[in-house]
């Protein structure tokens, strides 16, 4: 009935509110879209665009100062690893003539049957890694 509606949202919106009661205005939560938008912002901006950039689409309609009320290191961690270390990762081939997952492939395979497979492995990955097929 229309009283039980009410105790419900009178519940509802209590329990909504009861992490500001207990903790205050700042937000508190996990949001990993948030977090690959402002990697994804650092990554093609860069720091000093990132450090003050002002984000108009979260916590709406007031925005959000990114630069001064986030903890960066996730999201400079996750640049790092794609501007330095996956080229190095995936580029060791030119020096080496195979990648490191191509040694891993074959290292894995060798550990697994003791055969020859990790020859084959290696060959298979280094022909996907060329963009070879069979």
């Amino acid at each position: 009935t229309v009283q039980q509606g009410i105790v419900i949202l009178t519940k509802a919106y209590t329990i909504r509110l009861h992490a500001i009661e207990n903790y205050g205005y700042i937000i508190h939560e996990f949001d990993p879209y948030f977090n690959f938008r402002a990697t994804q912002y650092l990554y093609d901006n860069g720091w000093k665009a990132f450090a003050q950039w002002f984000d108009y689409k979260v916590w709406y309609p007031l925005g959000r100062p990114v630069g001064t009320t986030i903890y960066p290191g996730m999201q400079v961690t996750a640049v790092w690893l794609v501007k330095s270390w996956l080229p190095f990762w995936f580029g060791l081939k030119e020096w080496i003539g195979t990648s490191i997952p191509s040694n891993v492939v074959a290292k894995s395979a060798w550990e697994v049957s003791k055969s020859s497979s990790g020859i084959m492995a290696t060959v298979a990955s280094a022909m996907a890694t060329m963009g070879m097929k069979w």
